[in-house]
């Protein structure tokens, strides 16, 4: 186990660099290519595929897209409505991200303190996964970020997960009541020049948007989608996410398909991008995803 930690950007270098890309750009996002009916779109991940299988057949396309910034108009977004919803002033964290076991036992408190905070009504927090992503791989080989279109889990998915996680008894009584995956975005080394986060509104997303998709992990599969782009999609971006933001996306609401809830679609896709107004002396980005189950009201 390491205990090396990856150098946070100094507020000395931050401030040597000019602002962060700001405003709304029409740049390429990468969707999956369109796959024909007789063959499954599949990833294995953390886990080797039989020999001979590649490890994907899933290939980005690209595709114009105008990402509105919420810079300036944060509180335009909304779980419910969007997926959506921007968190400030969230307390720096001391823990060492180079150490699994410290992420645990310091990180995870603070994310399930910010959601319970953030979440109206929410009545438990159970966080099953966390991802941290680097674009130079340093100082240990983590994954870059994910630069084509994706959501992580589906309806069925996340009901497998509840099943998964919990022990039986509570599983089934919690899956009576309103549940959800959500992910807790946060930068981990100063403001986020490189590769920022699109995220489509939920609203603005349909069902034949979303093609399912198959993920092979190490104890059991499970379906995820990634979305086909249409012209109805509005797409948004924070730029300059800072060390005390987190943005909170929701990957599924069971609420989205309950008539009456006011919930629309409950479903965030989302993709980093390049931007290529980002200056060339820009900090890395280094960041954290932290993935919860989330249940009530």
């Amino acid at each position: 186990m390491t205990t090396t930690q990856t150098p946070p950007v100094s507020a000395q270098n931050q401030g040597a660099l000019p602002p962060p890309p700001r405003g709304d750009i029409t740049t390429p996002l990468l969707f999956s290519r369109q796959f024909p009916p007789d063959e499954t779109p599949y990833m294995y991940i953390k886990c080797p595929p039989p020999e001979g299988v590649p490890y994907t057949n899933i290939r980005g396309e690209p595709s114009m897209v105008t990402v509105q910034d919420l810079r300036g108009k944060e509180s335009s977004v909304n779980l419910d409505y969007d997926s959506i919803h921007i968190v400030q002033g969230v307390p720096i964290s001391k823990t060492n991200f180079d150490n699994e076991e410290d992420i645990r036992k310091n990180y995870y408190p603070l994310v399930e303190q910010q959601i319970l905070a953030n979440v109206p009504g929410a009545t438990k927090v159970h966080i099953f996964r966390h991802g941290i992503r680097h674009t130079k791989n340093f100082p240990v080989p983590y994954n870059p970020p994910a630069l084509i279109a994706h959501l992580d889990h589906t309806g069925d998915a996340v009901v497998d997960r509840v099943r998964y996680h919990l022990d039986e008894e509570e599983a089934e009584k919690l899956l009576l009541g309103r549940y959800r995956v959500i992910h807790f975005w946060q930068p981990l080394n100063g403001t986020v020049y490189t590769c920022p986060l699109a995220i489509a509104s939920s609203a603005t997303v349909k069902d034949e948007d979303i093609v399912t998709m198959v993920s092979h992990l190490k104890d059991f599969s499970e379906d995820f989608g990634a979305p086909i782009y249409r012209d109805h999609q509005k797409w948004y971006y924070l730029s300059g996410v800072g060390a005390d933001e987190a943005i909170m996306l929701q990957i599924f609401d069971s609420y989205g398909s309950k008539p009456g809830s006011g919930v629309k679609g409950g479903r965030a896709v989302h993709v980093a991008f390049k931007d290529p107004r980002t200056p060339p002396n820009a900090p890395d980005r280094w960041s954290i995803e932290t993935s919860a189950l989330v249940f009530g009201p």
